[in-house]
């Protein structure tokens, strides 16, 4: 069977991939196909924009996080139901964790699933240069399927045909766009990354259509990224949804794996979404989830809502499973220094955190606990990742996870636990083999 599938990648960050890939996902949304996003790596900033411009959820594809065959299979799973594939990489091309191998690369997802690979590249500050650039990104790993190139930051329509006529002597690859550089359509960014779906303009995914629509050939594109697809049988699940799983989910509290997601449900849990920054509470919760976000934005709202703060310290003294990260840890915590103000949490443990202008973590860990919890075992093992700028300034309770960063080993701590609450700065994804959330919903 044929369907579509591109996988939007570049020599380095910035050249324009998340606009891009919105652009091809809303284009074929809004010419009547069913369009299923991903995105390569950890990220989950960029998947909330394309769920936005397509209507459906996007999944990431992560060879850390889950192991190959899984990832393989779970994305042939989803592709079942859908007319094409659009995939955003990570990163330039090759980056990952191993400079050998590239493992944890978008290099590394497009050889495993066989993907068409659309090049877009930052032309700014080259011309004749551009076609080595291509070269080497198509060499160094060798044996991938590459569709062709779109060129951004295009300075003038001599310089274009500069760039056109070295790819297409040089390389065997057509040029399939050339977008010039452009001051107001941008995704505005800070410190964790592009701004969320939640801070954007509403037309802003149609104004990319309409403006990159006069400078790409689109239609050339869906011309060279058959992909050839091997149906995967659906197992159908008999589990009745009978437990209920409530997501902290608004402005501050918005980083999730949709896997994560899809996991609860598929594991007999009626998902329910609720606004922290609303005040508003679970009925009769059997999970809680807080993830990450950007709880420091509105930390003083957070502050003041008392009847959530005061329940999330009953729930958990009454044992009802809770996890917490990154951004969910800081609202556990007794509160969250941001400048020179201090707002209060819900002291669910005692710890305070502070936000700093410098990156405190960021990359790929392995997990190991250090003692024996009603959640897991001394010494049991998980991977998991982490990103954040704010620090733990002062700490009244026992770490329970050393962790070991994957590209350089080096050793740090982090994870609390009390009754069946568990918040840390790692995130989990709920595929990875020995998946933190089994331990934790296990009674549920």
């Amino acid at each position: 069977m044929v369907k579509k599938a591109v996988l939007i990648a570049s020599d380095k960050s910035g050249s324009g991939k998340s606009l891009f890939t919105i652009f091809l996902s809303r284009y074929f949304t809004l010419n009547h196909k069913s369009v299923l996003p991903f995105k390569c790596g950890p990220d989950y900033i960029d998947t909330l924009h394309l769920k936005h411009p397509t209507g459906n959820n996007a999944y990431n594809l992560d060879t850390v996080l889950i192991n190959k065959e899984k990832l393989k299979h779970n994305f042939l799973l989803k592709l079942n139901s859908y007319d094409m594939a659009i995939i955003e990489g990570v990163m330039g091309f090759y980056d990952g964790i191993d400079y050998k191998t590239f493992a944890g690369s978008t290099y590394e997802v497009a050889k495993l699933l066989n993907l068409p690979v659309l090049f877009i590249l930052d032309s700014s500050s080259t011309s004749f240069t551009i076609a080595s650039r291509i070269k080497g990104l198509i060499s160094l790993g060798g044996n991938i399927n590459v569709a062709g190139v779109v060129l951004n930051n295009v300075g003038s329509k001599k310089h274009e045909k500069m760039l056109i006529n070295a790819i297409e002597y040089h390389t065997d690859l057509k040029v399939f766009g050339a977008i010039p550089k452009m001051k107001d359509l941008v995704l505005p960014s800070r410190y964790l990354g592009i701004y969320t779906a939640f801070e954007v303009e509403e037309n802003l995914y149609d104004n990319i259509v309409n403006t990159f629509s006069n400078y790409v050939d689109v239609e050339k594109i869906y011309e060279n990224i058959d992909y050839i697809y091997n149906k995967v049988s659906i197992k159908k699940k008999s589990k009745t949804k009978n437990k209920k799983a409530y997501i902290a989910f608004d402005e501050a509290f918005n980083f999730y794996y949709q896997d994560n997601i899809d996991f609860l449900e598929e594991n007999g849990f009626q998902v329910i979404n609720f606004s922290p920054l609303k005040d508003e509470l679970p009925e009769n919760p059997d999970f809680i989830y807080f993830g990450g976000g950007y709880p420091e934005l509105y930390a003083e709202q957070l502050s003041k809502n008392l009847n959530l703060k005061n329940y999330i310290k009953e729930a958990s003294k009454k044992g009802v499973p809770i996890l917490a990260e990154c951004g969910g840890m800081m609202f556990l915590s007794n509160g969250i220094k941001v400048k020179n103000e201090f707002f209060e949490m819900c002291k669910l443990f005692d710890v305070n955190v502070e936000m700093t202008d410098k990156r405190q973590a960021l990359g790929y860990v392995n997990v190991t606990s250090l003692k024996h919890t009603d959640l897991f075992e001394k010494g049991e093992n998980f991977i998991g990742h982490e990103f954040h700028y704010s620090k733990i300034k002062e700490c009244n309770e026992d770490f329970v996870f050393e962790i070991k960063k994957l590209t350089d080993n080096s050793v740090n701590y982090d994870g609390f636990v009390k009754n069946n609450t568990l918040a840390s700065y790692t995130h989990f994804h709920f595929l990875s083999d020995n998946c933190i959330i089994k331990n934790i919903i296990g009674g549920c």
